[in-house]
């Protein structure tokens, strides 16, 4: 009897999906436009349009990511086409032009997109990844950790952090040591950071740095 979302068209995820779902009892509700940026934008949609919104690059991973754990607490995340802003995020933004923006990733990324946002970044995805946790999360208790190389560890830890009790960043890691200096700089500034969370397994993410977090 549950609602379950299914995020992109039918060349991402097959009909069958939903015929599946349904016939377990579920209530499935398709959310889909003609490419990613599109369907970014009808997800803040269906999220009844929040009135902050995060940016990040459609072209990579890696800063939607770090964005993630924010952006729950009551945002949307759109898409540029790289350093060039794509139409379907720019038509939503001029409908809303009172949003709160944020830039996620620099000049040659989505800052380069929309220079009016505020910007949230730093030297590489890590250091990106870093600036998001200082900026949104200062003073947390609890943090997540997964890999920088690929992205399904890192989207599912993210939206754990959406839930009670576990509010607070996405690092991005790489497989080994050392931490990346952004990251480790956070760690260490953060006086009341007691807790964290790794994502993935030995071949993601190596003991040696389960041993430095």
């Amino acid at each position: 009897g549950g609602t379950v979302y299914i995020l992109g068209g039918n060349l991402a995820l097959s009909p069958s999906i939903d015929t599946f779902l349904q016939s377990k009892g579920y209530v499935t509700q398709r959310v889909a436009g003609a490419n990613q940026y599109a369907t970014a934008v009808d997800i803040a949609e269906q999220l009844d349009n929040p009135s902050t919104i995060f940016e990040a690059t459609g072209l990579s991973f890696q800063d939607a990511l770090s964005a993630v754990p924010a952006a729950i607490a009551g945002g949307a995340i759109l898409l540029t086409d790289g350093s060039t802003q794509a139409p379907e995020t720019a038509a939503y933004l001029a409908a809303h032009p009172n949003d709160i923006r944020y830039a996620i990733g620099g000049p040659l990324a989505t800052f380069g997109a929309d220079p009016v946002a505020t910007p949230v970044y730093g030297q590489d995805l890590y250091g990106s990844s870093a600036a998001v946790a200082m900026t949104f999360f200062p003073n947390a208790t609890t943090f997540d950790a997964a890999t920088g190389l690929n992205f399904p560890d890192a989207l599912a830890g993210g939206l754990f952090m959406g839930t009670p009790g576990h509010v607070g960043p996405m690092l991005l890691v790489e497989p080994s040591v050392p931490l990346p200096p952004n990251i480790a700089n956070y760690l260490v500034g953060d006086g009341q950071m007691s807790k964290g969370y790794l994502f993935g397994g030995p071949l993601a993410v190596g003991s040696d740095v389960m041993a430095a977090l």
